[in-house]
This record gives structure tokens, sequence and C-alpha cells, in this order.
């Protein structure tokens, strides 16, 4: 098995060997060894992390983004919804965490929201601070303060063969130039702010971003998001594929954005831990229904029946025990 996620390995494997840089760490034995996550951990990333997720204090205002009665069939499939009647709403300074199985509509739900990007025959309606708003593309999706970090950075995400400047400002190329041509020492200046922000590691944001670890394109795609400017971000599986370190450090921006900006974020992610430790509600998407919000605090077996397309209350009443 390889895998980043520590609880899994721990539990179903005799030996664990942790490969850090293209080098063997070492070798744990359950026989032997203690084997704990942050022992594992501290090989990965040759330090010991005292917390591995930032901590956040709620400042939620009130109903910034809302959708009501929205549906969505697939792209190619036409019969299909992958989104069904679904109505929900994010405050102003505010976490949301969407979550669910593969497959239950949350990455369909967030892309359609951003300008239709995903889905045929979208109904309903979406509403920004109150007003009823019409939004049919990316580029007036932009134009209404809301951004998207794709969760495939490799192939819809970033250019690999060019340079992070440009994959910074490729969102926003109005922002960089006089509407003909480009400012190449302005461009250059927004991208190394980005860079600092962001503490993205690279030599120059002149370098390939295809050069970059997994952790550092991620960043270069925050920085695309926010080099428009954004109100609301949505951010589809943040931490997928790079190391347990650099999750940390995304997951941190996140918050710090939140915090220091009054960013609304929406994270969808099917890392139920991350998503507890940084949203003030989790929302939980079975078969394309919204099933239940639930508080971050709420155990992990209420989110197991959620995930199913139970809700907790339900279980209770048709028999189900709180256990």
């Amino acid at each position: 098995i390889i895998t980043h996620k520590l609880n899994e390995v721990s539990y179903v494997a005799d030996k664990i060997t942790i490969i850090r840089d293209g080098s063997t760490i070492e070798t744990l034995d359950k026989k032997t060894d203690n084997i704990t996550e942050e022992r594992i951990i501290k090989g990965m990333v040759g330090r010991e992390l005292t917390s591995r997720f930032p901590k956040r204090e709620p400042h939620i205002g009130d109903v910034e983004l809302e959708v009501k009665d929205w549906t969505v069939y697939h792209n190619v499939y036409a019969e299909r919804k992958v989104v069904d009647n679904v109505s929900i709403h994010v405050c102003k300074g505010e976490v949301l965490g969407i979550s669910g199985l593969m497959g239950a509509g949350r990455t369909e739900l967030a892309m359609s929201i951003f300008g239709k990007s995903y889905g045929k025959n979208i109904s309903g309606k979406l509403f920004i601070e109150g007003k009823e708003v019409k939004i049919d593309s990316v580029q007036e999706a932009i134009e209404h303060k809301i951004a998207y970090v794709t969760e495939d950075r490799k192939g819809n995400g970033l250019i690999l063969s060019k340079s992070i400047k440009m994959n910074t400002s490729l969102a926003n190329m109005k922002g960089v130039s006089n509407g003909k041509v480009i400012d190449a020492d302005k461009e250059y200046a927004v991208a190394e702010d980005y860079r600092k922000k962001l503490k993205t590691k690279c030599p120059s944001v002149e370098q390939n971003v295809g050069n970059l670890s997994g952790g550092n394109q991620q960043k270069v795609c925050i920085a695309k998001a926010l080099c428009m400017s954004p109100k609301f971000l949505f951010v589809s599986e943040p931490t997928r594929g790079i190391d347990i370190g650099a999750k940390k450090l995304v997951l941190e921006t996140l918050v710090r954005l939140n915090r220091e900006l009054g960013m609304t974020v929406v994270i969808v992610s099917s890392e139920l831990q991350e998503l507890k430790s940084v949203s003030d509600r989790i929302a939980i998407v079975s078969e394309g229904k919204l099933v239940d919000i639930l508080s971050p605090q709420a155990p992990d077996a209420d989110y197991g029946l959620a995930m199913s397309g139970i809700k907790p209350s339900e279980h209770i009443e048709k028999g189900g025990t709180e256990e």
C-alpha cells in the first residue's frame, strides 16, 4: 500500500517504510516499534509537527451567497441528475465544507455554481448578497468575484510547460496589461507578491510550474485564483496528492485568507478530519442530494450515516440508536 493516509496504513501494515526526497528514511515494524502517526510524520517531513491542522477563530457574518433548488444534469448522460434540488447558503467570512463519497455530486455542485463550468440543463436560483444573479459562464463568475481551484491541478488548473508568473496571472490578464499588451514587470511583481504570501518554494517565478512539487503547484493554483481578487473562493480537494507538511501549509493559507481578507471559503474534500479542523459547518452530499449540514463537533458516526444518505435524526426515529 502506497498512501498519504496515515491512519489507514498504520492500521493495516505490518511494516511501514518511510521515503523522503527519493531516499529511504526508516522502516518501522509493528513487532518492535511503537508506531504512531506522529512518528510517521516526523520521518516524512524531517521534523516534528506540533499540530497538523491550523487554529481558527470563527467570524461569521450575514448570508452572502445562496443557491436554491439547484439541479444539474450530467455533461454526457443527459438523463442522469448529478445535483438534485440542492438549497444551500454560505455566510460572509465563513469556511463551509462540502463532503461526501466519490461520485456523490459534491464537485459537480461547486463547478456548476462557478459559471456553470460543469453540467447541462442547470436550473435553480443563485443569490449574492440577497440579490438574484444570472451567471452563465466562467467569465461572468469571475466578474461576480467567484473563484474556483480545481482538484485536477495538472490537467485543468495549470499549464505545466509555462512559468509560475504566467500561470499566476492567467485568469486576470486585464490586471497585468493595458488590454492588448502584457506589462511584463507588473506580471512579475504580481507573481512575486503571491510567491511571498503563499511561501511557494522556487528559485524564481520564471521557473516552469511543472518543475515544482505537488504542494507548491497547489499554491500556484491558489495564487491564480487569488489574482482575480475574489470574494468567494471554492477549493476542490486542496490537499490531494501532497505531503503532510504541505497539507498544513495549504490549510493555513486558506484559513489566513478567510481571516485576514474576510474571504468566504468553500472547501470540497473527502478528507473529513481536515474539513472538521477548518470548517464552521460541513454539508454532506449523497447521490446528488444535500442530506444534512453538520457541526465539526458532530461524531464521525453521524457523518458516516449522512454520507450513506441517512440523516442521523432519521436513523434514531427508525429504530437506530445514538451509539
